[in-house]
């Protein structure tokens, strides 16, 4: 890891960190193609396939961010 996406992967821990706190479910914009690798990771609630988007808990946040290939839309 190294620049941008050391950051972005910091960003989306500390976002955890918040969750674990105060709850709550993130919600991820997905790029073409990544609802069947973040479909089966510990936490989803919900992938939709029109837009793509996950839902999930501090579980899939954690589990996402060490996937190869992770990385921040918005």
């Amino acid at each position: 890891m190294s620049g941008p996406t050391l950051v972005i992967e910091l960003a989306a821990l500390l976002t955890a960190a918040i969750m674990d706190v105060v709850g709550g479910v993130a919600k991820a914009e997905l790029l073409d193609g990544q609802e069947a690798v973040v479909a089966g990771l510990p936490g989803v609630l919900a992938v939709t396939e029109e837009w793509p988007v996950a839902l999930g808990t501090v579980d899939f946040l954690r589990a996402w961010v060490r996937r190869p290939g992770f990385q921040l839309l918005k």
